[in-house]
């Protein structure tokens, strides 16, 4: 029986033990930083859902052709991140960071330059895609435990609260001499990206409280708005967006859409398009200071 005590006494110093170094080590931080990505798992934009053309690189001289594919991912760009964080011990910690992504522009250029009846036409049209987006991560943190320099892996789900800002910007010359040009902006916004998201970084402690990092983030995401609003129609200067009916200037996209062509849809209604998932898979360098406490 004393055998059995002694044994549960030990049992019960060591839990205790274990319970007051976490306890001991057991703390907040707060990291500030930001950097760069590059989009990964880049994607053809082969589809217009704005005026339902082809998103590609166009270049017509006369006889002569020439299509470019476009590839991109949409979460290419800077990024600015603010994280709140516990570490259990040197080594397990939970984490939650809330990002901006502030996108990086894509563009796609249409070019067909011909002769009619001994006049030169010059058609030009560019196309521009850019993302904002809102991003909460909260992740595990594996860490090293060491005391100066600490190697860390961050491991989570990503979700994204963004907007698409499309411009379609398109000018005709003759004889060199600008003729037309029209601007035509959507916004796409509504819906949730999700995601998964997983870091390697190397933190190094200056002191007790205040620390930096630089870490390797790696993002696999993508993302389809909900909805879509023209907010520009311009024809040499003259705003054509108050003429236009709902059915012009919103669409609402759908997973499943059904068509009745003795029922035709109301102007005054929001046109129903298929929904698109854009890619936003994304590798970036963040670098920061960690604040603890």
């Amino acid at each position: 029986m004393k055998k059995l005590n002694v044994g549960a006494k030990k049992v019960a110093l060591g839990m205790f033990i274990s319970l007051f170094s976490i306890a001991a080590y057991s703390q907040f931080y707060i990291n500030v930083g930001g950097g760069y990505n590059l989009g990964i798992a880049n994607q053809s934009l082969l589809y217009n859902i704005a005026n339902q053309s082809l998103l590609i690189n166009y270049e017509s001289t006369n006889n002569i052709v020439k299509i470019e594919n476009v590839k991109t991912s949409l979460g290419k760009g800077a990024n600015f991140g603010l994280n709140i964080g516990y570490m259990f011990n040197g080594n397990i910690g939970i984490d939650l960071q809330c990002s901006y992504l502030l996108g990086d522009e894509t563009t796609i250029e249409h070019k067909d330059t011909y002769t009619l009846w001994g006049t030169n036409y010059y058609d030009y049209e560019k196309i521009t895609l850019k993302s904002q987006m809102v991003r909460i991560n909260p992740s595990l943190i594996i860490a090293s435990g060491f005391d100066k320099l600490d190697p860390y892996a961050r491991f989570g789900v990503i979700l994204g609260f963004g907007s698409i800002t499309y411009t379609d910007l398109y000018e005709e010359y003759e004889n060199n001499l600008l003729e037309d040009k029209a601007i035509e902006k959507w916004k796409f916004n509504g819906g949730i990206a999700f995601g998964l998201s997983s870091a390697l970084g190397l933190m190094y402690h200056i002191s007790d409280l205040i620390s930096v990092y630089g870490e390797l983030d790696l993002v696999s995401m993508s993302y389809a708005p909900k909805k879509g609003v023209m907010t520009e129609n311009t024809i040499n200067g003259v705003d054509r967006l108050p003429n236009l009916t709902t059915y012009d200037k919103e669409i609402e996209f759908l997973d499943e859409i059904t068509f009745d062509y003795d029922n035709p849809p109301s102007t005054a209604e929001p046109s129903k398009e298929p929904k698109e998932y854009f890619p936003y898979s994304s590798i970036g360098l963040n670098i920061g200071v960690r604040f603890s406490f």
